[in-house]
């Protein structure tokens, strides 16, 4: 039992994420909004950072605080979803309904994961998937975060939405094959508006 005076650190050890603020901010711009853990009463266990990058009009929404939840992923975990500024509700939207779902599940995403739904998931889109990956624009070291010492402590997985049709194509053909489709057809993957490819 904890006398309040252990010197053990937090789950996960807060010291392993120093530098992670700037990490992000160098890649996903200004931050510009946050909001806490407890924004609709009780702690969800992670909070919802804006970023904003001017050069391109983006917007990332990014948790905060996922990489202490036991989630059973290593390394640590944080959600990032980028849209286009005037849709970036959109993707707080989906970050938060992502994060709360690994939280309550006790669980965490892999590589190409794809998480499907079963209607769409904004209103008005055709969205019944997300993929979760790497950053289409940002460098590695965005979605790979490693300390001083070069150890990677968490990942910062990217959710990119996918049509019904793209999940399908994707389920029979693969992620790979969804991903050189969208290069095909130069697929804006930041704008919530764009059509389906498959």
């Amino acid at each position: 039992m904890s006398t309040g005076n252990d010197a053990t650190p937090t789950i996960g050890g807060a010291h392993r994420f120093v530098g992670l603020a700037e990490n992000l901010e160098r890649y996903a711009g200004t931050p510009s909004e946050a909001e806490p853990p407890n924004v609709h009463g009780p702690d969800r266990g992670y909070g919802l950072v804006f970023f904003h990058l001017e050069k391109y009009h983006l917007s990332s929404v990014i948790s905060s605080g996922l990489r202490f939840q036991p989630i059973g992923a290593e390394p640590a975990q944080e959600l990032a979803c980028t849209v286009y500024r005037e849709q970036a509700e959109a993707a707080r939207y989906l970050v938060d309904i992502s994060a709360e779902l690994l939280v309550r599940n006790g669980t965490h995403l892999v590589p190409d994961q794809l998480v499907p739904n079963d209607k769409p998931l904004l209103a008005g889109t055709e969205f019944h998937a997300l993929l979760a990956g790497g950053h289409p624009l940002f460098p590695p070291e965005f979605t790979r975060f490693t300390d001083a010492q070069g150890v990677e402590q968490l990942q910062v997985f990217t959710l990119l939405p996918v049509t019904l049709g793209e999940l399908n194509f994707a389920l029979d053909r693969g992620v790979a094959a969804l991903r050189q489709q969208w290069a095909r057809f130069e697929v804006d993957v930041f704008d919530i508006g764009r059509p389906s490819v498959a």
